[in-house]
């Protein structure tokens, strides 16, 4: 079972003003482009209501009063938790795709993290090996990265705060839905229990969804969670569901540009360095 991130360079063919939230409008183009290779597939994750397989970020890059610029990159993320979803139809020279009535040229796809720190291809069973075969315990805290507007739904109404048993109960859900073996359910009383928030450093950000007139907020940011149980075993789940968030995406609406997030290397939250402009490559500026 194959895990993907691609992330696409793209380039606007005309110069125009788009909304700050296209997420949508990405999740629009990728089924739009299923849909010319597998139309089954794609009426299928359009009707599904379970979770869904996909993330999709906004678009990323530099605007000059809200305008796309054709002298700009930008870069656009897709991921994929089913080998169903074939990226491969992007990966054609001068390809184009279209976010909300504007004609993009996809420039490169990669899944290489060597070629951008949010791109990579791995397998449920890769992901698994790497913590729960080995012999040491692991480290009892981690930092996860949050670049898009993050948000849960906790008794019926929005928590913008990423709680640890929030965001890895949403990473262990979606583990579970997608994966060939199950994680037990006591990782989210773990989660509960054992890990506090030790550091954050995060803001609230607006997620303006145009076609529902609705406005989602979030949190983007960092924050360090620490463990209060070294138990091996449950933080190696923790540190494995930690590396999974770079491709299911964490919280609501991660097929819409939300909840786009990673473990991020745990140097301090006042070193933000090389980790700042990662983050500034997944937020709109």
């Amino acid at each position: 079972m194959s895990l993907t991130s691609l992330v696409l360079t793209l380039r606007p063919r005309e110069t125009r003003e788009l909304p700050p939230m296209l997420g949508r409008a990405a999740h629009r183009a990728l089924l739009h482009a299923i849909a010319q290779v597998n139309p089954a597939l794609a009426e299928q994750l359009h009707d599904d209501n379970a979770p869904r397989p996909f993330t999709c970020s906004s678009l990323m890059g530099k605007r000059v009063n809200g305008m796309v610029s054709p002298e700009m990159p930008y870069t656009l993320r897709y991921t994929t938790l089913t080998p169903a979803i074939d990226f491969g139809f992007w990966g054609a020279p001068h390809v184009a795709l279209e976010l909300d009535g504007v004609a993009f040229e996809v420039l490169e796809a990669t899944c290489e993290a060597s070629a951008h720190p949010w791109a990579a291809r791995t397998t449920f069973e890769d992901l698994s090996a790497r913590w729960l075969l080995a012999r040491a315990t692991p480290q009892p805290r981690l930092t996860l990265q949050f670049a898009s507007p993050t948000a849960f739904k906790q008794a019926g109404k929005a928590q913008l705060f990423p709680l640890p048993d929030l965001v890895f109960g949403s990473l262990l859900d979606r583990w579970n839905a997608f994966a060939p073996v199950a994680l037990p359910d006591e990782t989210r009383r773990f989660a509960a229990e054992c890990l506090a928030v030790s550091r954050f450093d995060l803001e609230t950000h607006a997620a303006p969804f145009k076609s529902e007139g609705a406005l989602k907020s979030g949190a983007v940011g960092k924050v360090t969670y620490s463990a209060l149980n070294h138990d091996r075993y449950w933080l190696s789940l923790i540190h494995l569901l930690a590396d999974f968030a770079l491709f299911a995406g964490i919280g609501v609406s991660t097929a819409l540009g939300m909840g786009q997030a990673r473990k991020a290397e745990d140097r301090g939250l006042e070193d933000r360095g090389s980790e700042e402009r990662g983050l500034g490559e997944m937020r709109n500026e």
